[in-house]
């Protein structure tokens, strides 16, 4: 096999880890030999390229900009930290800063959109074969777990939690499909980036589209529907402004979508479902009340040390079928929990880096809205997948300054 060949599968099998680390059920079971492993091939693939003088200095500096960070949060925490969190969060930060710059220039970031996208089609096509195939091997389960998750599955490749997802349909017993990640409200964020890339970066793949749509329905994820639809809506305007004849089949379309989305959103409100759409609501307002509290550095990024913060009775405010236990799980909405603990400016530094971020190009404005949404959802912003996009940003950041040439 060539280098070239070699290196290829490497940058391919790299950016598929780098996807998984934004939830998948592997990096659950095995924290902190995964983060390693990624932090490993991602600097093994930087060192290897051919690496600029002003590519090294930006490495080098926003490294430090994150120890500082670090230091500065620890430093100030109104809780005793866990060094190991900071540690931790280094090591994800420095995987996302090694992840971003092996892929920098246009034809590295075309490159990555490519492996992404076929990372992306590999998730998909596994969570469609995982929800088909549940009532085959629904009695052939065994129970993994850890300190952190549990779940069931079947040969370690299909993955449940059926005691909280199951759902009957057509006289069928099924379950929420959740693909490979720790619940479905996570799959359909990737999912919903695989239809992102679909609709608006890569060529039109009308089979693709369908079969992402069917695998983002299998979640039964409100969120999920929801980014789905304000896709379809950018979507069909961008094609009725080429082709108007089109109206009569996107109305009919829209309508069936609409249909099923209202449906789980009412149900997630005030029906079967209302208690999800309640800790959520908790999650975004609670953070809100601690930052105004410490709103320079936050109360420190440990999130065990937040539990411990956050049930304290100044912040403990009343929402029906929230109880204790659910409190002491930690936050839903990932960038408030980095309000809470890290502080307006950085929060407010963090969202413009993100806005900036120069990794998808095309519709940066959906795509950071889709971002938002699946941020404010799931706890996901500290892991090495999200966090490339702030380090993109950064580097956005730094190449508007004029770097002086000795």
């Amino acid at each position: 096999m060539s280098k070239f060949l070699l290196k290829k599968y490497l940058e391919i099998f790299s950016v598929f880890l780098l996807l998984l680390s934004g939830g998948g059920i592997p990096f659950l079971m095995f924290r902190k030999e995964l983060f390693f492993v990624v932090l490993f091939f991602f600097s093994f693939l930087f060192f290897s390229n051919t690496v600029n003088y002003k590519q090294f200095r930006q490495v080098i500096f926003i490294i430090v900009s994150i120890c500082l960070f670090l230091f500065v949060n620890y430093l100030f925490a109104i809780t005793e930290q866990s060094l190991q969190k900071v540690l931790a969060n280094l090591t994800i930060m420095v995987s996302a800063v090694f992840a971003t710059f092996s892929f920098h220039d246009s034809v590295d970031k075309k490159k990555f959109i490519n492996y992404l996208y076929l990372s992306l089609k590999i998730v998909m096509f596994h969570s469609l074969i995982t929800f088909i195939v549940y009532p085959l091997i629904s009695g052939s389960l065994s129970l993994i777990s850890n300190n952190h998750y549990e779940c069931s599955t079947f040969l370690n490749i299909f993955f449940y939690i059926p005691e909280k997802y199951s759902f009957n349909f057509i006289g069928l017993n099924l379950v929420r499909n959740q693909g490979i990640f720790w619940e479905p409200g996570v799959l359909q964020i990737f999912l919903n980036f695989l239809l992102f890339l679909s609709l608006f970066v890569r060529k039109f793949n009308f089979k693709i589209v369908v079969l992402t749509t069917l695998a983002i329905l299998s979640t039964l994820s409100t969120t999920g529907l929801f980014v789905m639809m304000i896709q379809f809506v950018f979507y069909s305007i961008n094609v009725l402004k080429k082709n108007f004849f089109l109206l009569p089949i996107f109305i009919v379309g829209f309508l069936g979508l609409y249909s099923i989305t209202s449906l789980n959103i009412t149900n997630k409100i005030v029906g079967d479902g209302s208690t999800s759409f309640q800790i959520r609501f908790f999650d975004l307002v609670q953070p809100v009340l601690i930052a105004f509290d410490h709103p320079l550095t936050g109360v420190g990024l440990d999130d065990q040390q937040y539990i411990e913060v956050r049930s304290r009775v100044d912040y403990d405010f009343w929402i029906s079928s929230i109880s204790i236990n659910t409190i002491e799980k930690g936050a839903t909405n990932s960038i408030m929990f980095f309000l809470a603990t890290a502080g307006f400016p950085a929060t407010i530094l963090l969202l413009w880096m993100i806005y900036r971020q120069t990794i998808i190009e095309k519709n940066k404005k959906l795509f950071f809205t889709l971002i938002i949404f699946s941020l404010m959802t799931e706890p996901l912003l500290l892991k090495p997948f999200f966090f490339i996009f702030v380090i993109s940003g950064a580097i956005y950041l730094l190449n508007k300054f004029k770097w002086k040439t000795y």
